[in-house]
């Protein structure tokens, strides 16, 4: 049977890849593009394919989308937690879609994070997770990457992710004022779309906090120099 390494662009991900070409494993490393992800991880991509390493990418569909955002802006929604359903429409279903099976289908998770993993062994795609086989935590990928010569990657995800903490909204907001500004006028689009439904308003941060409240809390424990304007006006 084939085997294929779901690749997120990560810490966990780059490091089971570069372990499992050391080890001389057949497998095909392949990233869904969800076309939300951080600029820093198509640029990590992109440092990867350029010095041969193999992954693929492939673009997702969705409903007629095949951009994560867009998909959400055309149904005034954002990304949530539980259920995890953008992840499911835009990384796990396509990624099975593509796969030819009866295969196995590599994550990576860690020793460290053990508990995370479950058995799974549906249509035809059976689960392994060699980090946690091979005793590998977090400290161990980061060793691993940097043996290799290559810079160690940022945490992988959307930037709409809602899974993101105060720090990293606040980094994007200060490295990618674009981007920040795009994620305000998603949250801002379904507040006002909950509203006018009469439910409960939701917003992009799992904690249930306005992005505009996040980027102002505690702002100098970040950064010193001047935050760059943005073009919404925050």
């Amino acid at each position: 049977m084939k085997t294929y390494l779901s690749f997120g662009g990560g810490v966990n991900s780059v490091a089971l890849m570069l372990l499992l070409l050391d080890e001389g494993w057949e497998f095909e490393a392949v990233m869904s593009d969800t076309g939300c992800e951080r600029p820093e991880t198509y640029k990590y991509y992109d440092l990867l394919t350029s010095k041969g390493y193999p992954v693929k990418k492939i673009t997702p569909e969705s409903g007629g989308f095949t951009n994560l955002y867009d998909y959400c802006w055309h149904y005034q929604m954002v990304p949530s937690r539980r259920p995890a359903w953008c992840s499911i429409k835009f990384k796990q279903v396509p990624l099975k879609a593509y796969y030819e099976k009866p295969c196995f289908e590599l994550l990576g998770i860690d020793a460290g994070e053990s508990h995370r993993a479950r058995m799974s062994s549906t249509e035809g795609v059976e689960s392994r997770w060699p980090l946690i086989e091979w005793g590998v935590d977090r400290q161990g990928c980061i060793d691993a990457i940097k043996a290799h010569g290559l810079p160690v990657p940022v945490r992988s995800g959307c930037y709409i992710c809602p899974n993101q903490t105060y720090r990293q909204w606040k980094e994007l907001r200060k490295n990618h004022p674009d981007l920040f500004c795009k994620a305000i006028q998603l949250e801002k689009r379904n507040v006002e779309y909950q509203k006018s439904k009469g439910r409960k308003v939701g917003y992009l941060d799992s904690n249930g906090k306005p992005l505009e409240i996040i980027v102002e809390e505690d702002q100098y424990e970040l950064w010193e120099e001047m935050r760059p304007p943005c073009h919404c006006g925050r």
